[in-house]
């Protein structure tokens, strides 16, 4: 339980670390490229790192942002948890396992999430780049959700929450997303997965129904890199649903919990080559690193064999048919 002295040296700490002016000079400023390509894709490692104010949080989007569109990318994919680095604002300690991380976030949650749009919307406004900027566990209606935001020329275009939880994210009462929507990009849909939700093939194969052909996925797992785990998700997405995917990893160590990852930009196997599915991977499991990949629609259609999955096809409409999942 945070006591009554701590909440009150917060609010102090609050005003001092996420003003709008600590940014606002900078983003003024800031100048991103718009020569890119809105089939080219980049993903990559995010250091876990708690930004001690507004200002290091808004350099660090911008550093990520710079280095994605000098490789020409059209669709930037944050890892899952990214705006909860700026919950280093607070001056408190975070740890996994405490309830009083979670009683922080519902505190904080107005002045994070605020901040959190706020950054992105402004570096959004200076690019035509769609920015799929990880995802935010805050408190919405009283409730606790983990949900990722889409941004396109200063404004929100879509939202998707996650719905698969893992063990600690139910240990915290998160409440699960329960409908899927697409957006645009160009003359292609995209879907988000949130991390876990890119294990389960029904969810994708819903995605892929709906008309998706990317699904971007950002993750932040848990556990000690193994590939052959880690392609259990994204890869194997690219598979069953016959499209591509692009996955991003926040990579680090908090407390007792190592997150490790490698982020990929997957295809259907027939699109590859080598027939291994895999377009583009960080060498990195552990460290920053960004990739790239140019993505062929047309060539995509050419090697798609979706009814070879007609199992899957079916049992994902009884998937559908048992949850209240609904377009946006």
């Amino acid at each position: 339980m945070i006591s009554w002295w701590r909440r009150q040296r917060l609010k102090v700490t609050l005003s001092r670390t996420s003003s709008p002016n600590l940014y606002r000079s900078f983003m003024d400023q800031l100048i991103l490229r718009n020569n890119q390509s809105s089939n080219i894709v980049a993903v990559f490692n995010a250091k876990l790192r708690f930004y001690e104010n507004a200002l290091e949080f808004a350099h660090a989007v911008a550093n990520y942002m710079t280095a994605a569109l000098d490789n020409g990318a059209g669709i930037i994919v944050f890892p899952e948890y990214f705006g909860n680095l700026l919950m280093g604002i607070a001056g408190e300690p975070i740890e996994l396992e405490s309830e009083n991380t979670v009683e922080l976030v519902q505190m904080i949650s107005p002045i994070l999430l605020n901040t959190y749009l706020d950054i992105f919307q402004q570096v959004s406004s200076k690019t035509d780049a769609t920015i799929v900027a990880g995802t935010l566990a805050f408190i919405d209606n009283d409730k606790l959700v983990n949900r990722c935001f889409v941004f396109r020329r200063g404004r929100v275009i879509m939202t998707q929450d996650k719905a698969h939880l893992m063990p600690i994210e139910e240990k915290w009462r998160m409440t699960r997303g329960s409908r899927l929507g697409l957006f645009d990009v160009g003359n292609e849909k995209v879907g988000v997965l949130v991390c876990m939700d890119a294990t389960y093939y029904e969810q994708a194969k819903i995605l892929e129904n709906m008309g998706a052909r990317l699904l971007v996925v950002p993750s932040a797992n848990p556990s000690p890199f193994y590939l052959g785990e880690q392609i259990r998700g994204a890869w194997a997405r690219a598979q069953s649903s016959q499209l591509f995917t692009a996955q991003s990893f926040l990579v680090g160590k908090l407390g007792q919990y190592v997150l490790e990852g490698k982020a990929g930009i997957y295809a259907p196997a027939d699109y590859t080559e080598d027939k291994s599915g895999f377009m583009a991977l960080s060498s990195k499991y552990d460290q920053e690193e960004l990739v790239a990949a140019e993505l062929d629609y047309a060539k995509l259609e050419t090697v798609r064999h979706p009814l070879s999955y007609k199992y899957q096809t079916e049992l994902s409409k009884f998937y559908q048919s048992k949850l209240p999942l609904e377009r946006f």
